[in-house]
């Protein structure tokens, strides 16, 4: 039995000894380290709570950036319709040119320039 103990105590050490970060390794953000090993390769290392956790940069992909609630804006003459998805559903509000908010212009501006240059192109 203290023979299992001291093996499995043993092979612990040697597992805790493995997960430590390397001497050459440049901290990038806090608790995460940048290093590159003999052959060239690139590795990540990041301290959490659970352990020390490797990765290397190509395996995480590329962020997708999706606008998720497309806002439209349309001209209606002296005021404008401005169109939204929300998780609550569709939001459809008009407000008068003159009641625009700086946010609401520059929305407006925006789908002008959408609609000249969808113009544009079809000449």
């Amino acid at each position: 039995m203290k023979k299992l103990l001291l093996a499995v105590l043993f092979i612990g050490l040697s597992a805790a000894a493995a997960d430590r970060i390397p001497a050459g390794a440049k901290e990038v953000e806090p608790f995460t380290y940048s290093y590159v090993d003999a052959n060239g390769d690139s590795w990540m290392y990041r301290q959490t709570p659970f352990g020390l956790t490797k990765w290397r940069p190509s395996d995480v992909p590329a962020p997708r950036f999706k606008d998720q609630n497309p806002v439209t804006a349309t001209d209606l003459g002296d005021s404008v319709r401005i169109e939204r998805n929300t998780p609550f559903g569709h939001y459809v509000s008009i407000v008068k040119k003159t009641d625009l908010t700086a946010d609401q212009k520059a929305l407006l501006s925006i789908a002008a320039g959408d609609q000249t240059k969808s113009g544009e192109e079809k000449k």
